[in-house]
């Protein structure tokens, strides 16, 4: 593929991902009621860091995307799109399920499978391209720390989840 084709597929499938989640976010004022009445963690981040945290992560997805999609045709590369993709998902998944189902478990559990879709993004890019696998450090860090957040979120709204 050319730089061209791999930079637009690149940018659009983070966009449209990103664009699934933006939709189900707490601009919805009903949303945005029933998030402001979850008891959160202190630790909880304020939402405006939220959002720049995420601008940052996708625009790192993109590079990443765009790095793997530049490479040898091989299996490694394979691996890596797949992961990519997957993690790519949970950038829209999550938020269908926190926000837009209010479900907390499941959400809990879309942020873990993302943490491991990205896990395998990185060890999977490692063989195929060292500067894309660095780009997913920061994504692994933020995981780790939603899916605690998300847990946290979860154990302490059990009236406030639909599941």
């Amino acid at each position: 593929m050319n730089k061209a084709g791999s930079a637009t597929l690149a940018g659009a499938a983070v966009l449209g991902a990103g664009a699934v989640g933006a939709r189900n976010g707490p601009q919805n004022p009903a949303t945005a009621l029933w998030y402001g009445r979850l008891h959160k963690p202190r630790y909880t981040p304020p939402g405006p860091l939220i959002g720049v945290a995420w601008t940052v992560l996708e625009g790192l997805l993109v590079v990443t995307g765009y790095r793997l999609l530049r490479a040898p045709k091989t299996t490694s590369r394979g691996v890596a799109l797949a992961a990519w993709s997957a993690t790519l998902l949970g950038l829209g998944g999550y938020p269908w399920l926190f926000f837009g189902k209010r479900r907390l478990a499941s959400s809990t559990a879309a942020s873990g499978a993302m943490l491991l879709s990205a896990a395998a993004l990185a060890a999977a890019a490692e063989k195929v391209d060292r500067p894309a696998a660095a780009m997913t450090v920061p994504l692994l860090l933020w995981l780790t720390f939603a899916t605690v957040l998300s847990e946290e979120l979860w154990r302490k709204n059990p009236r406030l989840s639909r599941g």
